[in-house]
């Protein structure tokens, strides 16, 4: 059985792109005056899909949240197990959208074919057939639904309009997770009317796959040419039937609600094994979270105690490079003041810590790691900074107990650890540019609260 379903719940659609194989006239004219389902027989057929054994489903259009019920549809197929996505062409993505659904939804989908206003006129993507969403606007929308939390995916389809694009500055600041590039699909019905003039051939379709293979070390590229995705998709039309394009043109089954979706889907030609060969079961439902999390900080940050409550948080282990360097010195028969002293005077020790300490973390995953220069050696994690103010780092050592602590033994222990890293790497830990985030704790009143703005700042799936 193919895992993961398209449900195409509304035809209508604010933008008239060319090319598009979805366009559901058919449905519309014949059986659908309005183009989708009243809300409750669409929130019967999600959950039909989820009692199938679905584990993921896509909320397509037309365009999709033009949908008012859409949240519903979405947490009703939350609450049924499912990996949720949606494919939309990203004009009505507000914040008030994306604060909504940010509990159920796991994946947004962009199309994104080109940032050249001309190009987007011509294949007819563009709002009610007159504005297309400039660059800095698909630069603002990528950032927006990242700040949120989501999951991103980007959809290209090479057409004849933009095959010799390079897309790739965009990629680089969007960095999705999945960036899928299709081969326009001509499909009798649908886009036969436009599609002639926007065709592209294989060889066309391969350049532009390879113009940017450089961007797989950014993000996984999902080429589909128009053999791989012939029959390898599940999909549901806006009036609740399963329906197919092995054959160049839309085949569709019975209605589920009328006949369950055992039966309906039987109707279907679905080829499973295309659907693994082009890629289509991926990690779709892992963590929401960056697997691997690393906590650097100047002097009484309280990193430590931020790391291990945000272990807590996400359920994650916590591991410090503190006590690997209190088993050294051990080891070593030294105090801690004392072996760093020797490391001082030879850098060949921190690095032996620093590498026996790396391999453990890149060797583990759902870890917290309290770590200096993590940004410097684990790999594939998020890396945040916590920065504190001399005068705060003072007071708070002294709540904590510790009055022998003053601005010159502060000030000495900050020194320390930068000409360590400095002696033994020439470089500066506390530079911001290392981080994927970096707090200022001064005037944050609990570590819980720091924890929670980092959470709330996390990415998806990373």
């Amino acid at each position: 059985m193919i895992p993961s379903v398209n449900f195409h719940l509304w035809q209508p659609c604010n933008m008239r792109c060319k090319f598009c194989y979805a366009t559901f006239q058919d449905v519309k004219k014949s059986i659908l005056p309005k183009g989708h389902l009243p809300k409750e027989q669409a929130i019967d057929v999600v959950r039909h899909l989820a009692a199938h054994g679905f584990e993921k489903i896509t909320f397509a259009g037309g365009e999709p949240t033009l949908c008012p019920w859409l949240t519903d549809l979405i947490r009703t197929a939350k609450r049924g197990g499912m990996t949720t996505m949606i494919v939309t062409n990203g004009t009505r993505l507000d914040d008030a959208f994306l604060e909504t659904n940010k509990d159920h939804l796991d994946w947004i989908a962009i199309s994104v074919d080109s940032l050249d206003a001309d190009t987007n006129t011509a294949i007819g993507r563009t709002v009610s057939g007159r504005t297309p969403i400039t660059a800095t606007g698909y630069h603002t929308l990528v950032d927006r639904v990242k700040a949120h939390g989501y999951r991103l995916k980007v959809n290209t389809v090479v057409n004849r309009r933009n095959w010799k694009e390079d897309l790739g500055g965009f990629i680089r600041h969007a960095r999705p997770e999945r960036w899928k590039v299709l081969q326009a699909l001509p499909i009798i019905g649908q886009n036969d009317a436009h599609i002639d003039d926007l065709v592209v051939s294989e060889a066309q379709f391969e350049a532009f796959v390879q113009r940017h293979a450089s961007m797989a070390y950014i993000t996984r590229i999902v080429p589909e040419s128009n053999a791989q995705v012939r029959g390898s998709y599940v999909m549901v039309d806006p009036a609740g039937r399963f329906f197919d394009n092995a054959e160049g043109t839309h085949r569709y089954s019975l209605p589920i609600l009328e006949v369950g979706s055992a039966i309906a889907i039987q109707q279907m030609h679905y080829d499973a094994e295309k659907f693994e060969q082009r890629g289509g079961v991926y990690d779709w439902a892992d963590s929401a979270w960056p697997s691997r999390i690393t906590i650097s900080g100047e002097v009484a940050s309280g990193k430590s105690t931020v790391g291990k409550l945000l272990a807590e948080r996400l359920g994650y282990d916590f591991i410090s490079i503190g006590n690997a360097t209190r088993e050294a010195a051990a080891a070593q028969g030294m105090d801690i003041v004392s072996f760093q002293r020797a490391c001082l005077a030879d850098p060949r020790m921190d690095k032996r810590i620093d590498r026996d300490f790396a391999e453990q973390c890149n060797t583990t995953d759902r870890v917290i790691i309290d770590y200096r220069l993590g940004f410097r050696f684990v790999e594939r994690a998020y890396h945040v900074f916590l920065r504190i103010a001399e005068d705060s780092a003072v007071e708070r050592l002294r709540k904590a107990g510790r009055a022998h602590e003053t601005h010159h033994t502060l000030q000495e222990r900050n020194d320390s650890f930068q000409q360590q890293f400095q002696q033994a790497y020439g470089i500066d830990y506390t530079e911001p540019g290392h981080y994927d985030l970096v707090i200022d704790v001064d005037h944050i009143n609990t570590p819980g609260a720091v924890v929670e703005r980092i959470v709330s700042a996390l990415p998806r799936g990373r």
